[in-house]
């Protein structure tokens, strides 16, 4: 319920002055004021005014919340009323994501984290916490690194030929099954 605070003369002829103030409205701190004027103009003028926010403390700091974050105990610029925190930084998640505590471009919808960095899945794939490019539907990681599975065979972590449908991997090894055998774990 709003308070209502008047102040108003004993002449019947000076205006009265009356303001409002909603603490419900916390965050917003808005106070209406109008003058009011006896007789026939009943109101005059209306007067939004904005109160200064309450401050708010970050860590050992104090900071006006209408204006800023407090992100991990430091203050930080607020965007929009999207604004969110990526550890100790503050940024507008319509424009950037958060990957393990580092802010990062955004591309699209798509966007992912791979580690600490972003990227599009559409061109790029992560393999374990490193972005590497993408070679079609073929794509697959071998360790941390991007290969053509059509063209390529990991072994062990180790990037190997591939001999089409007869490859096998020995070891650390490709070779061909229709002419190679795997003999405790060297190709023979």
């Amino acid at each position: 319920m709003p308070r209502r605070v008047i102040n108003s003369s004993s002449s019947s002829s000076s205006p009265t002055m009356w303001s409002s103030f909603n603490p419900a409205a916390a965050g917003r701190h808005r106070r209406l004021s109008c003058l009011l004027l006896p007789a026939a103009v009943l109101v005059l003028t209306f007067t939004f005014c904005t109160r200064p926010a309450t401050a708010a403390i970050c860590g050992t700091s104090s900071y006006d919340p209408s204006s800023k974050i407090c992100c991990s105990g430091s203050v930080q610029p607020w965007y929009n009323i999207n604004t969110k925190c990526c550890g100790a930084t503050s940024y507008d998640p319509a424009t950037k994501i958060c990957c393990s505590g580092s802010v990062q471009p955004w591309y699209n919808i798509n966007t992912q984290c791979c580690g600490t960095t972003s990227y599009d899945p559409a061109t790029k794939i992560c393999c374990m916490g490193r972005v590497q490019p993408w070679y079609g539907f073929n794509t697959l990681c071998c360790g941390t690194t991007s290969y053509d599975s059509s063209t390529k065979t990991c072994c062990s972590g180790n990037l190997q030929p591939r001999y089409g449908i007869n490859t096998q991997c020995c070891g650390t090894t490709s070779y061909d099954t229709s002419t190679k055998r795997c003999c405790n774990g060297v190709v023979c």
